[in-house]
């Protein structure tokens, strides 16, 4: 009874360890670590962050027409209280009246000498002189411009994603390709053995096939390290663990996108440029604000009337219109300036023009190049492995030696790795092409 409670056990951890591995190596598709490379990606992150600071950029030039509202406060004693003397006023009579000594009035103070004064005034922007809607359009055009190279940052790392997991993908399929060519030559070495015991071969004929296999073993060698460093890498892209990526066994098929566009314009980089060049137009037209006058309204009200001068108002409010006729020249130099950023977004865009143009030409003969490629490595494999099938049935039956036999297990071999890098190349120069047409997204990704 006890035995059977320590297999149920064992068994229910055997079966929730396979649940969680399954679970793991469904989580590690193209598409899932494609999200996972983009959510970890550091540089996206900054981007999402630009993004906002820029609208809190424009919400800044929008609450330019938000009222200023302040409370000030003073305090002031003055050498001697403000007042005005009345001169003696005679009086003059007619006889036969008698005269009036003159009349003598205190003097009328206007301002006492210790002056507590609070007040809250507001003002007001009700024209800015352009300022704002140009400065605003120039902000829209700068987050839109920010938006396209978090896009392009997107398109590049989904390139360097799947690079990376269609590498793994490589290194998987050669291992089993290795795997394959060990079962046959182990094959081999056991019928050597027993044709060198009974002189059918010579030792020397035997180490042929050692010696393949400890080839096989170097390139497994080096296949074990390849692994370790693509899944190092993969970890440094998602955020996962390396372990993650050790025992996974990713497919490698020739990728077939859904959609590629035909131009190079819908390129996030291009686009970019294109609003980064009418962010600088804006800006060179909101120089000429410093030319307009801006109209302001503004209003107080005192807190504390004790003390108030017979001239002060209670409150007031009013409309004040400020033009500047001659600022030093700030205002010309400034538009100077503007013009010539504007050029420079101009002379960019021209010249990502032509850059991007002779990129999706390369992108598209390297593609075309690819499929060529995989036509020739498929007729290559194909005919390696009739070579492989009559060489060892040659072997087998004495009619050929063990050097033929070794050689077309080599060929044999090769054609195979070459098939899968040539898969490995047509998918790259797909996620090229996509890339430079400014299709590479989630959408096109499959698994």
């Amino acid at each position: 009874m006890r035995n059977s409670r320590i297999f149920l056990l064992l068994g229910s951890l055997l079966i929730l360890s396979i649940a969680t591995t399954a679970q793991d190596l469904q989580d590690n598709t193209r598409k899932d670590l494609v999200l996972a490379a983009l959510k970890h990606s550091y540089p996206l992150q900054n981007f999402d962050a630009e993004i906002k600071k820029v609208k809190i950029d424009k919400a800044k030039a929008y609450q330019t027409y938000i009222p200023q509202i302040s409370i000030n406060g003073s305090y002031t004693h003055l050498n001697a209280p403000i007042e005005m003397t009345v001169p003696p006023i005679e009086l003059n009579l007619p006889a036969p009246f008698p005269q009036l000594p003159a009349l003598t009035l205190d003097p009328v103070r206007l301002q006492k000498q210790d002056i507590l004064k609070t007040d809250i005034s507001a003002s007001m922007i009700l024209f800015s002189g352009m300022r704002v809607y140009y400065g605003t359009e120039a902000l829209t055009h700068q987050q839109n411009a920010t938006q396209e190279l978090s896009r392009n940052e997107v398109s590049k790392t989904i390139a360097e994603l799947l690079a990376t997991y269609d590498r793994l993908a490589v290194i998987a399929q050669s291992e089993k390709v290795l795997q394959e060519s060990e079962v046959r030559l182990a094959k081999e070495a056991a019928f050597a053995a027993k044709a060198l015991e009974q002189g059918l071969i010579t030792p020397y004929d035997q180490s042929k096939i050692e010696i393949a296999r400890q080839e096989l073993e170097a390139k497994r060698l080096e296949l074990q390290t390849a692994k370790s460093l693509t899944a190092s890498k993969l970890a440094q892209l998602t955020g996962k663990p390396a372990a993650d990526f050790i025992n996974i066994s990713p497919r490698l098929v020739i990728w077939k996108a859904d959609s590629v566009g035909e131009t190079y314009t819908t390129h996030p980089q291009y686009q970019a440029l294109t609003e980064a060049a009418k962010a600088y137009h804006a800006k060179s037209n909101s120089t000429y604000s410093g030319y307009i006058p801006t109209v302001y309204a503004y209003g107080k009200k005192e807190l504390l009337t004790d003390d108030l001068s017979a001239l002060d108002p209670e409150w007031l409010v009013g409309i004040g219109v400020k033009w500047t006729i001659f600022d030093g020249l700030m205002s010309h130099r400034n538009t100077q300036q503007a013009r010539l950023d504007e050029v420079i977004a101009q002379n960019n865009l021209k010249n990502a023009d032509e850059l991007l143009s002779l990129n999706l030409q390369k992108s598209q003969e390297e593609l075309e190049l690819a499929n060529q490629l995989i036509k020739v490595a498929e007729k290559k494999r194909t005919t390696a492995k009739k070579g492989l099938d009559i060489a060892m049935k040659q072997y087998e039956l004495g009619l050929g030696s063990i050097t033929e036999r070794v050689a077309a297990e080599t060929d044999y071999q090769s054609a195979q790795l070459t098939y899968i890098e040539a898969i490995y190349r047509q998918r790259t120069a797909t996620a090229n092409l996509l890339q430079a047409t400014g299709s590479l997204n989630i959408n096109q990704i499959n698994d």
